[in-house]
């Protein structure tokens, strides 16, 4: 095992009743196992998650993960949320959260599993609301998208339900990117969130891993303790990081518990030879996103199956099944 300790000073002065403090000396340790895990610790605390618009879905397949604050040369750096295809069907993404321990701040890295695991009770948004994932949920081989919570605007994704409910405890933004210390969040793991620790894990796609690279090279993705912002917030892909000014979030939205609710429009297809690998082989069917049938004709044909509901911030209660009204009101709008 090799351990690292890097000391630096903070970027900026800290006022107490108008009188300037010192700033005080830093540590950093980075710490790599035989395993090749690397845990990163600090003892400065990471700055408030940014509120921003989620970018549009590219198309079907795409699973949202949440941008985060990430640590290296002595700085906190942002690294844009985006859309990516996960490794298999079936797979969620928990995300990496900074937890206040032993006197400093540790980083525990995200992973791809069966089900969502602790992720610190950070509230990122986009149905990551602090325990659990209310933005979608698996069934087959299909991944269905909360409305409420995805900005599927202008994608051709007919894999759609409405559950407004996941909202109703989310409307105050909780800002704070940490759990335990001063001023974070105090939540604890849960019995489903402890289970969901020994189970079999992914390590982030190669896409995931691009989109943090990426970050990490533009010096406009680190924090500014002058209040502005990162140049880029989110993604629809990896791509569109820098090389595309106008694909990515560049300015902060105003505070909200979702992304707006929007028609959908003009299709964006998914390439055949980037969809996600079969967990197990699956039968002949049509490409993903090109279906005649109707969004709301395939929930009646597939009704949604209580094992594989979307997990809430609170697990004891269940979402509610989409009701036949809100189907027509659907099946009208789509006309």
């Amino acid at each position: 095992m090799k351990t690292f300790t890097l000391l630096s000073m903070a970027a900026s002065l800290a006022l107490l009743s108008g009188c300037a403090v010192a700033p005080a000396a830093t540590t950093t340790t980075v710490t790599e196992t035989a395993s090749g895990t690397t845990t990163i610790t600090t003892s400065i605390a990471p700055p408030a998650l940014p509120v921003y618009e989620q970018p549009v879905a590219p198309g079907p397949g795409y699973l949202w993960t949440p941008g985060y604050w990430a640590w290296g040369d002595a700085a906190y750096y942002w690294v844009p949320g985006v859309w990516v295809l996960p490794q298999r069907v079936g797979v969620l993404w928990t995300p990496g959260w900074w937890g206040w321990s032993g006197g400093v701040y540790r980083w525990h890295a995200g992973y791809w599993g069966p089900t969502i695991g602790f992720y610190g009770g950070i509230n990122y948004g986009f149905g990551y609301f602090g325990t659990g994932y209310v933005g979608g949920y698996w069934h087959g081989d299909q991944f269905y998208y909360n409305r409420t919570v995805n900005n599927i605007h202008n994608t051709h994704i007919t894999n759609v339900y409405v559950d407004n409910s996941v909202t109703h405890n989310n409307t105050t933004v909780n800002r704070v990117s940490y759990n335990g210390g001063s001023g974070g969040t105090m939540v604890q793991p849960n019995a489903m969130e402890k289970t969901a620790l020994h189970q079999p894990h992914t390590a982030p796609t190669a896409a995931q891993v691009q989109q943090h690279t990426m970050a990490v090279q533009e010096r406009s993705q680190r924090y500014n303790p002058s209040g502005t912002g990162p140049a880029v917030y989110g993604t629809s892909r990896v791509s569109e990081h820098f090389a595309d000014p106008a694909a990515a979030v560049r300015t902060p939205a105003e505070p909200h518990p979702a992304a707006t609710v929007r028609q959908e429009t003009a299709p964006v297809h998914t390439p055949a030879e980037h969809a996600p690998e079969r967990a197990e082989r699956m039968p002949e069917r049509a490409a993903l996103g090109e279906r005649e049938i109707a969004p709301m004709e395939r929930e009646r044909t597939q009704p949604r199956p209580a094992a594989h509901a979307p997990q809430h911030a609170r697990p004891e209660h269940h979402a509610p099944q989409p009701h036949p009204r809100h189907e027509r009101e659907h099946e009208h709008e789509e006309r």
